[in-house]
């Protein structure tokens, strides 16, 4: 009940509450994903998984090969490409070009890792990479509408991460455990070091990076490289993962993803092909009996009942093809609608203090009701009352004919005396009138 407000002149009345502004709707940002929900998002939006991981290497391709032009720092690429496969995540492959989302994904690295370079820089790289017999400059005119398209899609870009530019480097960790297992100095006579370093990179073109820490990632990084390589192979796999903040669901989980990288897209890779496919097949076949074995899982928190409930894709639903560029002076990315019913959208960094002022506003919001019974007695009508209101018939008040006209007391609206006398000269052959 709303509190009481005393007035100057002494009296009371009850105080009007007014409502507030809505809370709108509130996005967390977060730093890992699970294979599940990764799945029923591509699933969902009916994208076949094997065109869009061709589509997802496509566009790490042209990251790396613009940052190597553009002398840009690891930092920088793994930026990049977590920014592309979470933009691709929100915005399905028929909403925008991939190599304009490449692009932008690394002018927006470049600006969280403090390597500033211009849309412009980058813009005039990938072109130079591309037409190498004919090299331009950032300055150039051809440059002016990509650029508005890159700076468009930039935006979106921000928000499809809830503007949580937070980043994880395994490369620093890979270090560490290299140097603690084996002290190598900066001499690596083997190779072992600069081949851990190349499978870092093509880590980031898997949704690994995504789903577990730097950690994870680096311990199965060492631990595959001593299998593929054959070097070192009794140090690495002695080590517990435990001892790295991590266990062997989750490294049997990066491990298999990067397997399946080198066997199914090998040739794009940086190890896939100075290595025999049958090494990594080979692998493969150890890694999956160690599964069997132990009774571990493909993924971490799988669950086959939510996948059984979304339809599988249909080839009719195939995305646009990528080769074709966008449309000039426009952005491809479509702005959807400011949250469930169209309020404003805020991005929150705590989720706890997300949550806590969720409950404080639906305290104020909420509406609260009482409910009681109450038995009475309620009069039956009498219906002879009702019928003394029924127009008179022709023969009489209220009479018992069954239809209109036919019977004793039947009321026959279009009835006049013109008509009973007609009936008699009919049946006389001669009338009244």
């Amino acid at each position: 009940m709303a509190p009481n407000q005393p007035f100057k002149n002494g009296s009371t009345e009850p105080r009007e509450i007014i409502p507030g502004p809505d809370l709108g709707t509130i996005k967390v940002g977060h730093q890992y994903i699970c294979e599940c929900r990764i799945s029923r998002m591509l699933t969902e939006r009916r994208l076949d998984p094997a065109r869009e991981a061709n589509y997802r290497l496509q566009g790490i391709q042209v990251i790396e090969s613009t940052r190597e032009a553009l002398f840009l720092p690891v930092k920088t690429y793994n930026t990049a490409c977590t920014l592309y496969h979470r933009f691709r995540l929100e915005h399905p492959t028929p909403d925008y070009n991939y190599t304009e989302a490449a692009l932008a994904s690394l002018f927006v690295a470049c600006k969280i890792e403090d390597t500033l370079k211009k849309s412009r820089e980058v813009l005039c790289a990938h072109h130079n990479l591309k037409n190498s017999d004919h090299p331009t400059t950032p300055d150039d005119k051809i440059f002016d509408q990509p650029s508005k398209v890159i700076i468009g899609i930039e935006r979106y870009m921000v928000e499809a991460i809830n503007f949580d530019f937070r980043v994880r480097y395994p490369q620093k960790i890979l270090a560490k455990i290299v140097k603690k297992v084996l002290g190598i100095s900066e001499d690596d006579p083997l190779g072992f070091y600069s081949t851990a370093m190349k499978m870092s990179l093509d880590l980031y073109k898997t949704y690994a990076p995504l789903k577990h820490s730097s950690y994870t990632c680096s311990v199965v990084i060492v631990q595959l490289t001593a299998l593929i390589t054959g070097h070192y192979v009794n140090e690495f796999r002695s080590l517990d993962p435990l001892d790295w903040h991590s266990d062997e669901q989750c490294v049997v989980e990066v491990m298999l993803d990067l397997l399946d990288l080198y066997t199914q897209h090998g040739k794009v890779t940086n190890v896939g092909s100075c290595y025999d496919l049958q090494t990594f097949i080979d692998v493969q076949i150890s890694i999956n009996q160690f599964v069997e074995r132990t009774g571990l899982s493909r993924y971490l928190n799988q669950c086959r009942e939510c996948r059984s409930t979304i339809p599988p894709p249909t080839p009719s639903d195939s995305p646009m093809s990528l080769n074709t560029p966008s449309a000039t002076g426009t952005s491809t990315v479509k702005r959807g609608p400011k949250g469930l019913e169209g309020g404003t959208t805020r991005f929150v960094f705590d989720a706890d203090e997300a949550t806590r002022e969720k409950k404080v506003y639906d305290e104020h919001t909420k509406d609260e009701f009482e409910e009681w019974e109450e038995e009475y007695e309620e009069p039956l009508p009498d219906l002879r009352e009702d019928r003394r209101h029924e127009p008179r018939g022709p023969r009489g008040p209220r009479g018992h004919g069954h239809g209109r006209g036919h019977g004793r007391g039947g009321f026959d609206p279009g009835w006049t005396p013109r008509n009973r006398h007609e009936r008699r000269r009919r049946g006389a052959g001669a009338g009244f009138y």
